[in-house]
């Protein structure tokens, strides 16, 4: 891949060009950026995190007809139904039937977390983490069947080049067997649990720059713009 696909929402990509004008440009306003909540220049997109959600905005016409791309984001949170973080599987497949129908391009963003629900049928075995059970869970290779563009959400491990590493390239192994054209991301956050700096986010990005076809990219609750818009500036001198 020659450029990197860069997948976030408005709000990020308003606040890195506020501290980094030239570089929100280059990288933003491009087809190789895509804006939920809609952005000039980037390919227009909304998220959900619930597929009953999703459902309902399709059948209402709530959708405005210049978005191209929609997304999925189960997580171990309130905002997806508890029966969907149960069983991420259909749910993803719900989406991703229901999407293409539609004609839109499809991304599914599943967390780790989901394997950590109780009462889950993908927990974790002893000793084991959220990222390695989320490995061979399977919910990659759904997603990845279910959707043209799959992330890892593998950001909680940044701060471990080698760790992350090793999650996102047997993840992107997995969703490229179950569907060899889809493009895998890995996400990159300014606060994943840990503060995060422009050094820390480069060498993440150098760690799976031959692995991923894009990242998504978190400001963690629009904390730390300016990291964000660092690491960015260093990604473009880098890729010039």
């Amino acid at each position: 891949m020659e450029r990197p696909l860069w997948v976030t929402v408005k709000g990020t990509m308003d606040s890195v060009a506020r501290h980094e004008p030239e570089v929100a440009m280059a990288l933003f306003e491009s087809e190789h950026a895509i804006a939920l909540n809609g952005r000039a220049g980037a390919i227009d997109a909304r998220s959900w995190a619930s597929v009953a959600a999703f459902e309902t905005d399709l059948e209402t016409g709530a959708i405005p007809d210049e978005v191209r791309v929609v997304m999925y984001d189960p997580e171990r949170w309130k905002h997806t139904p508890p029966h969907e973080q149960l069983h991420p599987i259909p749910a993803i497949e719900r989406f991703g039937a229901l999407a293409a129908e539609h004609g839109f391009t499809r991304i599914v963003t599943p967390h780790p977390g989901l394997v950590s629900v109780e009462g889950s049928a993908f927990g974790r075995r002893r000793g084991e983490s959220e990222e390695d059970a989320y490995a061979r869970s399977g919910i990659t290779q759904a997603a990845a069947r279910a959707a043209e563009i799959v992330e890892t959400q593998a950001q909680r491990l940044q701060n471990d080049p080698e760790a992350y590493r090793r999650v996102v390239e047997k993840t992107a192994r997995h969703a490229r067997d179950a569907n060899p054209d889809v493009w895998v991301l890995s996400g990159l956050a300014t606060q994943p649990g840990h503060p995060a700096t422009p050094e820390i986010l480069l060498a993440a990005w150098e760690s799976v720059r031959d692995v991923v076809d894009g990242h998504y990219i978190s400001l963690s609750n629009m904390k730390h713009p300016e990291v964000m818009a660092t690491f960015l500036r260093l990604v473009l001198e880098r890729s010039t």
